[in-house]
């Protein structure tokens, strides 16, 4: 990896600007100390990952919790349309010869009338 300009528009940057002269900003002092600012940047970063650390530990607990609870089913085989046809075709012949069976039960019951 090269330092540097890389490509035109950055030459010609580092050309104009390359004469002037900046001086170094002069830091002022502070009201409050630089350890304290630091210490609570610390403070709120640990207090965020704890949370964070909490939130996986939770999210963890949910998820072996609504693993046990799960129960699986076996799915049904998915049928061809050829095949729903034909299984309605078959109850429907399975009614039909079944009304035919109870209507010959009770023909069969009834008394024939006789001719003389």
């Amino acid at each position: 990896m090269a330092i540097g300009a890389q490509d035109k528009l950055d030459k010609a940057l580092v050309r104009k600007y390359q004469s002037l002269k900046v001086d170094n900003a002069i830091v002022q002092n502070s009201m409050i100390d630089p350890n304290k600012i630091l210490n609570t940047m610390n403070d709120y970063a640990n207090a965020h990952m704890e949370a964070f650390r909490i939130h996986q530990a939770l999210k963890d607990i949910c998820t072996k919790a609504i693993s046990m609870n799960i129960h699986y089913t076996k799915m049904k085989s998915v049928k061809s349309k050829k095949e729903r046809i034909a299984e309605a075709a078959r109850k429907v012949v399975a009614a039909q010869m079944a009304k035919k069976n109870e209507l010959t039960r009770k023909l069969a019951k009834e008394p024939r009338p006789t001719t003389a």
